[in-house]
C-alpha cells in the first residue's frame, strides 16, 4: 500500500487540528493510502523526526501547523537528503507561505489538493547553516514570533503579532549593514531587513509582488533609516505594495546575499527564518533553485 508521513503541530493556531485526524485518515485510506501519524512535541521535534525517518515506501510527507512548523520539516528533511513532496495544512497563525501556495483555509480542500498530486519544484534558501522556505529577516519586528506568549497568539491570531509589534516601536532605532549581492555592495542604516522566496511575510502578502518561488532569486526589501513621521506612510505603501521604488526602501534580487552588521550591539546580530530563531549575522545567503517539491494548488 502507498505509505503518506503526516507531522502535526498540536499546539498550532487555534489547536483545532486534532479534531480532524479521523477524517484525513479516512480520507486518505479510502484514496488507498497508509497514513503515517507524528504528533510533536516540542520545539524542533519535526526537525528530529526525520534523523531515523525511513522514506522508503512513503509519497509524501503532509505538515500541519505554521511557517515554523514548515521551517523544521524541511531543515529535517533537507539535511538528512529526503527527496518527497512536502504539502502543507495551513493551521498556524500565518501561514503565509501556505497562502502563497493558494492551500485552502480548510482541511478538506487540502486533502483534495494532495490526492490530485499537482507537484511543483520550488527554490529553497540557506542562511549560514539553516535552510528556510520564505524569509529570512533581521532587525525591527523581526523576533517577535519568537518571543510571543503561545497562549497570547493562540487567543488573538495574527492580531497578536500587530500588539506586540507595536510595543517594539519604544525600540525603533536603525542599525547599519553592508549588504553585498553579485551586483556590488552597499553600507547603510536599516531598520530591518526581509529576503523573500515568495510575494509576503509576517501578514504582509506584497512585499515582493513580483517575487516567484521557482526561479532561482530571492528578493531582499530593507527599510532605510528616516524619520519617524515618514514610517506611517511608508507601512501604508507596504500594505497596498506601492513601496518597491520609494526612497525609503532599498529593493534587489539574487541569488546569493551576504549581509553585515556594522554595530557592536548583541542586539542587532539576531536574524529570523519563517519565525524560528535564525542563526546570528554575518549571514551567507544562498539560494538553492529548485531544491524542493511541494503539492501546490497555483
Amino acid at each position: 500500500m502507498k505509505k503518506i508521513q503526516l507531522l502535526y503541530n498540536p499546539m498550532a493556531g487555534d489547536r483545532s487540528f486534532r479534531y480532524d485526524l479521523d477524517h484525513v485518515l479516512a480520507k486518505f485510506n479510502e484514496a488507498g493510502y497508509q497514513l503515517h501519524i507524528y504528533r510533536s512535541h516540542a520545539k524542533g521535534s519535526m526537525k528530529q523526526f526525520f534523523e531515523t525517518f525511513d522514506p522508503e515506501g512513503f509519497e509524501g510527507v503532509i505538515v500541519s501547523g505554521g511557517d515554523g512548523s514548515l521551517n523544521e520539516a524541511i531543515n529535517g528533511m533537507l539535511h538528512h537528503n529526503i527527496d518527497l513532496p512536502l504539502g502543507v495544512i495551513p493551521s498556524g497563525t500565518s501561514n503565509d507561505f501556505a497562502r502563497f501556495l493558494n492551500m485552502p483555509d480548510h482541511v478538506e480542500g487540502c486533502l483534495d489538493v494532495f490526492l490530485r498530486r499537482n507537484l511543483k519544484k520550488i527554490d529553497i534558501g540557506k542562511a549560514n547553516e539553516q535552510f528556510f522556505i520564505n524569509v529570512c529577516s533581521g532587525g525591527l519586528f523581526t523576533t517577535v514570533s519568537q518571543n510571543i506568549d503561545l497562549d497570547f497568539k493562540n487567543t488573538l491570531g495574527k492580531m497578536a503579532y500587530y500588539i506586540k509589534g507595536i510595543e517594539q516601536l519604544p525600540n525603533f532605532k536603525p542599525f547599519p549593514l553592508r549588504i553585498t549581492t553579485g551586483q556590488g555592495s552597499i553600507e547603510e542604516d536599516f531598520y530591518v531587513f526581509l529576503i523573500l522566496n515568495s510575494t509576503g511575510a509576517g501578514g504582509f502578502q506584497k512585499l515582493a509582488k513580483g517575487a516567484a518561488i521557482d526561479d532561482g532569486l530571492f528578493e531582499l526589501v530593507a527599510i532605510r533609516a528616516c524619520p519617524l513621521h515618514e514610517i506611517p506612510r511608508l507601512f501604508i505603501q507596504i500594505l497596498r505594495g506601492e513601496h518597491l521604488n520609494e526612497k525609503n526602501i532599498f529593493y534587489t534580487r539574487s541569488s546569493e546575499f551576504y549581509i553585515e552588521c556594522l554595530s557592536e550591539d548583541p542586539a542587532f546580530y539576531e536574524s529570523d527564518l519563517d519565525g524560528e530563531k535564525g542563526p546570528n549575522l554575518p549571514l551567507k545567503i544562498q539560494v538553492y533553485p529548485k531544491k524542493l517539491t511541494v503539492f501546490s494548488n497555483i
